[in-house]
């Protein structure tokens, strides 16, 4: 049989700026989002927006608050009238790389950037960006409205930021006179890791830092996020069902064997943290679950699921799945991506220790990237090593290319499939996944323009609460068991569905199964060959 060890194996490489591929962008409204935000320039609708796309660096504070993120996605420099730098989604490119690029710079406006043999896209290394990739563009709007594109690459970093850990010994004040970087955050600071802001390339500091025996390790300030790619039909669908649908139709809870071991433990007294884009704080579905939480994006005690981006309600959704799953566990939601579904990781990584330090005994991860981050990394070890269970997204790329933070060792990997438990097309599968559960066609709560209801989503964002549920519930039932006793638990006692998956032999994990893995007499697991009716908004 199979056992969880073979992640402890996985080879972890830290990869440089150049070699890093975003998993980024959204689930499957992400599409429908950009498909609606298309339009030729004429037609850009110019209202202001209030989205926070961007991840700004805020003023050093000693009292240790995580850096804000803010910004309208773009805008004439101050010193140049005629010179603009925006970021946003790709909604599509022309064949090459030269002509004509539509880019979506928030939930009501898109811009027409134009490549020509004069702009510089080296760093996409010779490969087209797909819709939905995030990228950020250099260049020159002339008086007739066009946008000559002087450099456009992917967005995988935050511009001006270095992450170091420093060694014990090594003195903060020598480092910062040495390379003359500005200290930006301590909130790590209980590790000896740091933000900078450096005037200089950030991957020539980044070289100088390397060779420095004072410094332990040093890193770009990585972009992550909720996983992208919009799936394949017909799962591009986010369905309101109002503000009275509640979970109808919902198979899923009986494919993972849910009722044997609801009727014993619900969660009573375990808090798990939802690290994601906030809760719809009002959701008469989620009120009574909810403890305070922490807004690591605004910096206030807020977390809520904010408009309009394509990433609202994305962490509402996540949250009601968890509180049917273990409807007397404590939710707290900890906002970490922005409208967009964006954030990086010395946010995310500050969000995990804040959440252990707040009495977190779960922590659900509905987001990743595909790089190894060091200061992540070092937040989920540290993590672990305290009690904490987490569970992470496998992504949505279709890939067997490992995803970050779920291909570390100890924390549980999750994939989605579908209610034949088949991989679902869109989900990422390999030996580093540990459960798979439903995915498709998920009915929970969401926010939205329309306010407070319940929606569909697919993707694994959305089976992964289903793993941190039972989780929960394992907890409870086993409560001085070690992470990896409870996370080998759920993998061994889920279902084989190798047979169901003949092209992904052990790259799907195990089926989760809820009542086999908390009942010392298992009954059998019992799933629906249920498939929603998808139906355009």
């Amino acid at each position: 049989m199979q056992t969880r060890d073979h992640k402890t194996e996985l080879r972890r490489p830290m990869l440089t700026a150049w070699t890093l591929a975003l998993t980024m962008a959204l689930c499957g409204v992400l599409f429908l989002w950009l498909q609606a935000a298309a339009a030729p320039d004429d037609e850009i609708r110019a209202q202001s927006t209030t989205d926070d796309a961007h991840v700004a660096a805020p003023a050093i504070d000693d009292s240790a608050h995580p850096p804000g993120k803010h910004d309208d996605g773009g805008g004439d420099d101050d010193d140049n009238g005629n010179r603009v730098d925006l970021e946003g989604f790709v909604v599509n490119t022309p064949t090459a790389f030269q002509g004509k690029w539509v880019i979506s710079v928030s939930a009501s406006v898109t811009k027409v950037v134009t490549v020509n043999d004069q702009t510089d896209v080296t760093d996409f290394n010779n490969v087209l960006p797909l819709p939905g990739a995030y990228i950020k563009v250099r260049g020159v709007s002339h008086p007739d409205g066009s946008l000559i594109a002087d450099r456009i690459r992917p967005d995988e970093f935050e511009d001006g930021q270095v992450v170091v850990r420093l060694k014990s010994s090594t003195t903060l004040t020598g480092i910062i006179a040495h390379y003359d970087l500005v200290l930006v955050s301590r909130i790590l600071e209980s590790a000896n890791i740091y933000l900078f802001e450096t005037d200089e390339d950030e991957e020539s500091e980044l070289s100088q830092l390397f060779q420095d025996s004072r410094v332990q390790w040093a890193e770009l300030n990585y972009v992550n996020g909720i996983p992208k790619n919009p799936e394949g039909d017909p799962y591009r669908t986010w369905k309101w069902g109002g503000p009275d649908a509640e979970y109808v139709n919902q198979g899923a809870f009986a494919q993972v064997n849910l009722a044997p071991a609801l009727a014993k433990y619900q969660g009573d007294g375990i808090r798990i943290a939802v690290l994601d884009t906030g809760v719809a704080l009002t959701h008469t579905a989620l009120i009574s679950h909810l403890v305070p939480g922490r807004d690591m994006i605004q910096d206030d005690n807020t977390p809520q699921d904010e408009c309009c981006g394509p990433g609202q309600g994305h962490g509402t959704h996540v949250a009601g799945i968890i509180a049917a799953i273990a409807p007397k566990s404590e939710i707290m939601p900890v906002r970490v991506l922005d409208t967009y579904g964006r954030g990086n990781t010395f946010v995310l990584a500050y969000a995990i220790e804040w959440a252990v330090k707040n009495g977190a005994d779960v922590i659900n991860l509905s987001l990743g990237a595909d790089f190894d981050s060091a200061v992540l990394s070092d937040a989920v070890a540290s993590a672990v090593n305290g009690g904490v269970i987490i569970i992470a997204a496998a992504g949505n790329d279709n890939s067997p290319l490992p995803r970050y933070p779920a291909a570390y060792p100890h924390v549980l990997g999750v994939t989605a499939v579908d209610a034949a438990r088949v991989k679902a097309p869109f989900a990422n599968g390999e030996t580093w996944v540990d459960l798979a559960t439903p995915g498709v066609g998920i009915t929970s709560t969401v926010v939205g323009p329309q306010g407070n209801g319940y929606g569909i989503w697919s993707g694994t964002s959305m089976a992964t609460p289903f793993v941190a549920g039972a989780a929960v519930l394992a907890r409870q039932r086993f409560p001085n068991a070690s992470v990896d006793e409870i996370g080998n638990r759920l993998f061994v006692k889920g279902d084989d569905i190798n047979p169901e998956n003949p092209g992904y032999q052990d790259e799907v994990g195990r089926h989760l199964n809820i009542g086999a893995a908390l009942i010392d007499q298992p009954e059998p697991a019992a799933f629906s060959l249920f498939m929603p009716v998808v139906e355009r908004p």
